[in-house]
């Protein structure tokens, strides 16, 4: 009996009993089963890319919202930056329209030395006004940023004529877009640096007295150099009076170990005891004096006017050569090795002590500048403009009763250049010379004034506080430059079509200041540092 079974293969078309239809074959040979496995591949496929496509479309909103966020704390960041620049910079800007010199009452200085924290800010209010705090805003580009500026007290020096004080100063900034709530903050630490009382003019960098215009410098050939990076430029300060001394009667009895005495009061038998000269009521005879008495050696008083007065350094020591009618002196003397010679017409001395370092001239000097030694020892004006002229760590002042004029360059020690830029940092010299335009003895009123002379050098660099109390600055001549590094403090000014390069001197935002140079005649409030000390965000 023959069982039923399968047919393990299909039949070949042609064959006995093939039948396509009931095989489930189609007549050409295809098996209607294989006709949805493209579809379905392709659906899969679909499937996929679709999940993939949905997938980097997720990926992309969550990027592009991490961007967006980003973004938007770029632009709170960048407001919030420009609200700190922006403050600083209208700060700076501030103080050195109005605060480089403000008249300040007296008693408002007393109130700081009484109780320096409550004293402080009223001496600032009677000064300035109410310049704190300070708020400013802005809006730029859909960004939007205000700042707050203020200041409190910190510490204090007592100067004796004056204060050196230091403020806390704190800008505080906020930024934000225009159509968004959220704000970025951040804020800024430094510190202000102030003189208040009879203030040093060093400090000062340029002052002309009278009213002057916003356009003077431009007008008068004068450019006020700023270093990179410095906050506060050198500003002009002009003012109708109360700030050149006077007279120079307190410099003078410094030099003479005397006291204090005002011009006119001073007898020449007094004066004669005080130079050292036989005891008599005849006039002082013209001639260079270095003062000594019990307290040990004081200064250099010159009666009568000089040919030529030259600085110079030697190794370690200091020379002045004063040179009138045909005579000459010559002082040198050496700090570290505390030895002084003084060489004269009648002779030479000799002492283990150093002399005050001020230098004054009862009339007016013809030539002032820098020398060098020559090999037969004689000293001589030089015109190279790299000679030092003032010994490093010295601090040299000289007064003139009447003009000054500088012949040469004025040079001091340890000074550096760097890009056309003088540097004083590395150096412990200062240099100041006062015009006093007054007779020390009778009280007389001179010419006065300084001049650079229309010989110098092309260029003449003069590193000193300059102060022409009567008779105004100068430069003579025509197409030339003088760089002066320090400050410049007269009662007018003529350039002559001529230019002057002011640099401050940058030891001043030190409190590094001259011991011996002129003070203002009535006390002002003055601003000489700005500094930055940290920057904070939140």
């Amino acid at each position: 009996m023959k069982r039923p079974c399968s047919l393990k293969m299909r039949p070949w078309p042609g064959t006995p009993g093939y039948d396509a239809a009931r095989l489930g074959m189609c007549t050409d040979g295809t098996c209607p089963r294989s006709r949805g496995s493209a579809s379905m591949t392709v659906v899969l496929l679909m499937v996929v890319f679709t999940g993939l496509g949905l997938a980097m479309l997720q990926a992309s909103g969550v990027h592009m919202k991490i961007n967006g966020m980003r973004r938007l704390s770029v632009l709170l960041d960048g407001s919030s930056e420009n609200g700190l620049k922006r403050g600083l910079h209208d700060l700076a800007s501030w103080l050195e329209a109005e605060a480089l010199l403000a008249p300040l009452p007296a008693e408002a200085v007393e109130a700081v030395r009484a109780d320096p924290p409550r004293g402080f800010s009223r001496m600032v209010e009677a000064a300035l006004g109410s310049a704190f705090p300070r708020s400013l805003e802005e809006s730029f580009d859909g960004m939007v940023w205000e700042s707050r500026a203020d200041c409190g007290f910190r510490d204090l020096v007592d100067r004796g004529d004056y204060l050196r004080i230091t403020a806390a100063l704190r800008i505080e900034a906020s930024g934000g877009l225009v159509r968004a709530r959220p704000r970025r903050r951040s804020a800024l630490v430094g510190s202000l640096g102030f003189l208040a009382g009879r203030l040093p003019l060093a400090a000062i960098p340029l002052y002309i007295e009278g009213e002057a215009s916003p356009s003077f410098t431009g007008e008068n050939g004068i450019r006020l150099a700023d270093r990179p990076g410095e906050l506060m430029a050198p500003g002009l300060a002009a003012a109708s009076g109360g700030v050149l001394p006077g007279d120079a009667a307190g410099l003078a009895a410094r030099a003479l170990n005397i006291g204090v005495f005002r011009p006119g009061d001073l007898s020449p038998a007094r004066l004669r005891e005080a130079l050292g000269l036989e005891a008599a009521t005849d006039p002082v005879p013209d001639g260079v004096y270095l003062i000594r008495n019990d307290l040990g050696l004081g200064g250099i008083f010159v009666q009568g006017g000089l040919d030529e007065m030259i600085l110079a350094v030697r190794g370690d020591a200091q020379i002045v050569v004063f040179r009138a009618a045909g005579r000459e002196w010559r002082l040198e003397w050496s700090p570290a090795r505390s030895r002084t010679e003084f060489l004269t017409p009648e002779g030479a001395v000799f002492y283990d002590l150093v002399p005050l370092p001020i230098l004054f001239v009862n009339g007016a000097i013809a030539a002032l500048g820098g020398g060098a030694v020559g090999l037969d020892d004689r000293v001589e004006m030089c015109f190279d403009g790299g000679t030092p002229a003032v010994l490093n760590g010295l601090d040299l002042t000289i007064v003139s009763a009447d003009r000054v004029t500088i012949a040469s360059h004025l040079i001091l020690e340890g000074v550096r250049w760097q890009d056309g830029i003088p540097y004083a940092r590395g150096s412990e010299a200062q240099l100041v010379i006062h015009a006093a335009g007054q007779d020390a003895i009778t009280g007389e009123r001179k010419e006065g004034g300084i001049a650079v002379a229309a010989g110098a050098p092309a260029g003449t660099k003069i590193q000193a506080s300059l102060t022409a109390a009567a008779g105004g600055f100068r430069i003579e001549g025509s197409d030339r430059t003088v760089e002066l590094l320090g400050a410049l403090h007269a009662d007018a000014y003529a350039g002559n079509g001529n230019g002057l390069t002011l640099y401050r001197d940058d030891r001043a935002a030190t409190g590094l200041l001259p011991r011996f140079g002129p003070l203002t005649a009535e006390p002002h409030l003055a601003v000489f540092a700005l500094r930055v000390e940290s920057w904070e965000e939140y």
